[in-house]
């Protein structure tokens, strides 16, 4: 009885936890815009992500830009 009563507690406390929040930079790609925060602009400039607004790299997949074929 109580590994059940344990399992049904665990399910509705991992139902109340709230979503990911999103970082500027991925909030911003969400709207199909750059991130307009200082640090993220300078990073982005040299290819790189912003640390202290993403520090898991997440705005990584909006730093690669599509090569330019040189004719």
């Amino acid at each position: 009885m109580s590994l059940a009563c344990a399992f049904v507690t665990s399910s509705v406390l991992a139902a109340d936890q709230p979503a990911k929040q999103l970082t500027c930079c991925e909030q911003a790609a969400q709207k199909g815009k750059e991130c307009t925060h200082k640090c993220c602009v300078a990073a982005h400039r040299d290819g790189k992500s912003c640390e202290k607004c993403n520090p898991a790299k997440q705005d990584a997949a909006s730093l690669k830009k599509p090569a330019t074929s040189k004719k």
